[in-house]
């Protein structure tokens, strides 16, 4: 059979109508390995659950430690006071949002996409994986104890990025939350 420009131009038009249906098929079909974004968020949920962010960055509304929904992974609430320095012991609210250390004091942040007082303004992914990783705030602040970062820059960058998709997913709680004091030495 012998192949003619006709033939061509005949077999493209008859396709044509299905040459969208195609594009939008291939354009939709995921990489090998690629995650959609709700995969993403439901990836990065497991990680924030499993790594027991909850611990500390969610206020409890209980002494059973029961989480405050309503201000999930939105860091130390103003009313929880912070706990007193010692020189050889590390101490903790009864929350655990506000700690006590050798170190000074720390407050566990807001992580919720609140653009003044959370991630919102001050992250991007890319300088939440840098946080991460370096154990440096953008501002240059460490990240301090109990803050278990020289674990969690382990993570691989699929996963640190999938906790950034669900942290920005939540909830905006506004609730600033100052940056911790200086250590206190005493004196006996």
């Amino acid at each position: 059979m012998r192949v003619t420009r006709s033939t061509l131009t005949i077999a493209a038009l008859c396709l044509a109508p299905f040459a969208g249906l195609f594009a939008v098929a291939v354009a939709g079909t995921p990489l090998p390995g690629a995650r959609s974004s709700s995969d993403m968020v439901k990836r990065g949920e497991y990680l924030v659950t499993i790594a027991a962010c909850h611990d500390c960055h969610s206020p409890k509304i209980d002494a059973q430690m029961t989480m405050d929904t309503a201000r999930l992974l939105s860091g130390r609430p103003e009313t929880t006071w912070p706990p007193v320095q010692a020189d050889t012991e590390v101490r903790a609210s009864l929350d655990l949002t506000a700690w006590a250390g050798p170190w000074g004091n720390s407050y566990a942040a807001n992580l919720t996409p609140d653009p003044e007082t959370g991630i919102g303004a001050r992250y991007t992914e890319a300088t939440f994986v840098n946080t991460i990783r370096t154990g440096k705030k953008p501002e240059g602040e460490p990240l301090l104890p109990p803050m278990p970062w020289t674990v969690y820059r382990n993570m691989t960058d699929e996963d640190l990025k999938a906790v950034y998709a669900y942290l920005t997913t939540l909830k905006p709680v506004r609730n600033f939350v100052r940056t911790a004091p200086a250590a206190v030495t005493t004196q006996d």
